[in-house]
């Protein structure tokens, strides 16, 4: 090999892993300003799912986001992603923390969210985060997510495989599959 083609070949490598930074969304700049309100939105809609009752118990019950916190996040833009997939990606693992950047990436949209809510259809998380992780990938690009859903058709969790299962509908020839007896 002569040194013009190990220079391509370096090159090419390199191209490569660029585009897959940038698709992942790390190849984004970062902005301290969109962090923080992205970080201060999260803190507030968390806040609200977690309260301690008049008996020293605490309680945890999800409560939505609100959509003046959308509208925050969705004002961002995409400056939004690279701090919402640092959430998405925590460890260890908090369902609800998941769940809002998940929800809020969907609120974003856009194909360079992809990278984080396909990160969130991992099996280490919870079914309600892959079950909106996969919503979300769908409404970004139908064709993008087809694989997805076909896998998640067999996912461990009955929530993710009924949720497959209506996407799966959504696909022009496809069959709707029906959970046998006894799967759980």
């Amino acid at each position: 090999m002569n040194q013009t083609q190990r220079t391509l070949r370096g090159a090419l490598v390199l191209l490569c892993m660029v585009s897959g930074y940038a698709s992942l969304g790390v190849g984004q700049a970062r902005d301290p300003r969109s962090s923080a309100v992205v970080d201060q939105t999260m803190a507030t809609a968390l806040a609200r799912c977690y309260s301690t009752g008049t008996d020293g118990f605490k309680r945890i019950t999800f409560q939505p986001a609100t959509n003046q916190e959308f509208a925050e996040v969705e004002a961002l833009g995409q400056k939004a992603i690279v701090p919402l997939a640092r959430y998405v990606d925590l460890r260890p693992k908090n369902g609800f923390t998941q769940l809002f950047a998940v929800k809020f990436l969907m609120a974003v949209g856009g194909p360079p969210t992809l990278g984080p809510l396909k990160r969130a259809l991992a099996q280490d998380q919870w079914e309600v985060v892959r079950a909106a992780a996969l919503d979300g990938i769908f409404q970004v690009s139908p064709i993008e997510a087809k694989p997805y859903v076909e896998a998640a058709l067999g996912d461990k969790s009955q929530l993710v495989r009924q949720y497959a299962q209506h996407l799966w509908t959504l696909y022009p020839g496809q069959i709707k599959c029906v959970d046998r007896p006894g799967d759980t």
